[in-house]
């Protein structure tokens, strides 16, 4: 959800820079083998739609979530002339370490998934189970390895749309933030042509 708002931050900072320009702006934005980003949340898609339940339940879709990690950073390589990119791709190795760290999944503490669902009992939720629809492991702060880099960042009720998010996601939001406010339109003609020879 915090990226969703990111691309809506983004644009809506462009229109405010750029006003009429701005779609010219944004169109001028020049991202390399974008396939891999593409492949990459496929590859996430598994592991988000699985039901909650034991870890060892989604040992293939762990996998595949580490994999995409792999595949994003490739395309960060592929696209390190673009500041908003490096910045993305910074947040997305944060995210990669604290996964790592945990067994392949993103640590979320009951607490947290109280204080997004008033109601919630804390302690009737199972310790060291995957989320379901999400990338998360129910861990305790004392059980989370790099506790403060895991999602303990969260979008609350009344927010229409409660999440939970880490630095890391924060981190890659301001880069997509950053990368909306596109280039020079005629830089990044001049730059094509100049490719295209």
């Amino acid at each position: 959800m915090i990226l969703a708002l990111a691309v809506i931050v983004g644009i809506g900072a462009s229109l405010a820079r750029h006003r009429r320009e701005a779609p010219a702006w944004i169109a001028s934005i020049q991202l390399r083998s974008a396939w891999l980003a593409l492949l990459a949340l496929a590859l996430q898609w598994p592991l988000l739609r699985a039901p909650a339940g034991p870890t060892q339940d989604v040992a293939v879709q762990r996998v595949l979530f580490l994999l995409s990690h792999l595949l994003l950073l490739a395309f960060v390589w592929r696209n390190r002339r673009l500041p908003g990119v490096v910045v993305a791709g910074l947040g997305i190795a944060i995210n990669l370490i604290v996964i790592i760290a945990n067994g392949g999944f993103m640590p979320i503490s009951p607490e947290t998934l109280a204080w997004l669902s008033p109601g919630i009992d804390p302690h009737l939720l199972p310790i060291g189970s995957h989320l379901g629809n999400s990338k998360d492991i129910i861990l305790t702060p004392g059980q989370t390895r790099l506790w403060a880099l895991s999602d303990v960042l969260a979008l609350p009720p009344p927010f229409p749309w409660p999440a939970a998010f880490s630095l890391g996601d924060l981190v890659i939001a301001a880069g997509i933030v950053l990368l909306l406010q596109g280039s020079n339109p005629a830089s990044a003609s001049s730059l094509a042509n100049a490719e295209a020879r």
